[in-house]
């Protein structure tokens, strides 16, 4: 819900209460002391990839701290990935611009979380639904942000240039500012037996045996300049199955990406052996699914960085992204990169001019990769 200049209205209001002292934020991350701390939120309400890219911290936190109560707020679309994670206490839905946020805001309450941590950049609705819930200590990690600077623990922190850091690394930075080390930045996921048990039987139901060699493609991402075109996905497709007789080729998506998926399926050269899943399968399914595919196909999207949480071996293509930021941070080996480069001036300003930039990665580059690792992924990986 996009209601013009109230995100100004909402961060002047703060602005003010602040400087006229009805807001009161610790400001010094010296005095915090975790152990006297009853509860600790975590505020990652951005893309799914920034959330998976968390749970090293999360374990750090979770081991640092057994008896705090820890509580997710995760963005509406992902937060069921999270419901059942050992980690977690509770999970609470953020829907995003002020939609839902009277239960939002109860459930924050409810959840009583002095401490509150946001690891990325965040709607300017994030920080006023976290300090009237409760938090009163706020801590955000260094990047360029300007937004609720007055309320930020160690504003200091915060800078105007682009923060250097890798995703994973970023958080091992904002734990360590508390004095809690995070000793493993491999991502890791929850996958519950009876998600793994329903996951099988939907195979079984299209057709896809136990020992099905399956190569995974996601096609689809929320911003459209970061797609590579259909037709590079469906001749790469035709190329692994044509290779191969005993794959399975298994593309992966959200609902509104079905029909791209589809599309894809259809012109793979052999559409027998090949399942559209977009749409069928939510979110909180697909590391389960992960733990199945033996070789993953993706844009920059969350469910690459599910498929690095996973050790799913993969090939992921970054054009108006750095993989240094955002990408696979360990076993290059595994987890292959294909990136142009820098950023054109045109891609920097978020103006890409689709397809010309996402065409510079060919089909023959992606499966000259492909080639070379697939096969020992695919041995490597016994079928679960």
């Amino acid at each position: 819900m996009k209601i013009p200049g109230l995100d100004t209205l909402v961060y002047r209001t703060f602005w003010a209460l602040d400087r006229l002292g009805r807001i009161r934020t610790l400001r010094d991350l010296a005095t915090v002391d975790l152990d006297g701390i009853g509860g600790i939120l975590v505020a990652v309400t951005t893309a799914l990839g920034d959330s998976v890219c968390f749970t090293p911290a999360l374990t750090a936190l979770r081991d640092r701290l057994p008896r705090t109560r820890i509580v997710g707020l995760f963005h509406g679309n992902f937060a069921e990935l999270y419901r059942a994670d050992a980690r977690l206490d509770a999970v609470i839905p953020y829907w995003g611009k002020y939609r839902r946020w009277r239960e939002t805001l109860r459930a924050l309450r409810a959840a009583r979380c002095e401490l509150a941590l946001v690891p990325y950049i965040a709607d300017p609705d994030v920080i006023p639904l976290l300090y009237l819930g409760g938090s009163r200590i706020i801590f955000r990690t260094p990047g360029r942000d300007t937004i609720y600077r007055f309320m930020v623990a160690n504003p200091e922190l915060l800078s105007r240039a682009p923060n250097p850091e890798h995703a994973l690394s970023r958080c091992a930075s904002m734990l360590r500012h508390l004095g809690c080390e995070v000793r493993d930045l491999i991502p890791s996921l929850h996958v519950e037996a009876d998600r793994r048990d329903r996951l099988a039987a939907w195979l079984r139901e299209r057709g896809v045996p136990e020992d099905a060699r399956l190569v995974g493609m996601h096609p689809g991402a929320s911003i459209r300049q970061k797609r590579w075109p259909a037709g590079n996905f469906a001749e790469t497709a035709r190329s692994l199955l044509r290779e191969d007789g005993s794959r399975r080729l298994l593309l992966t998506g959200s609902r509104g990406e079905r029909a791209l998926c589809e599309s894809i399926r259809a012109a793979c050269g052999a559409p027998a052996r090949a399942v559209n899943a977009a749409g069928d399968l939510p979110i909180s399914d697909l590391p389960a699914l992960m733990e199945r595919v033996g070789w993953l196909l993706a844009n920059d999207t969350g469910v690459a960085h599910i498929a690095y949480a996973m050790g799913t071996p993969s090939l992921t293509l970054f054009w108006r992204s750095a993989p240094q930021l955002s990408g696979p941070l360990l076993r290059p080996d595994r987890h292959r990169v294909l990136y142009m480069g820098e950023q054109c001036r045109d891609c920097d300003r978020g103006r890409c001019v689709y397809p010309a930039c996402a065409n510079a990665i060919t089909v023959s580059a992606v499966l000259r990769v492909a080639q070379e690792g697939i096969e020992a992924a695919l041995a490597e990986r016994e079928p679960r």
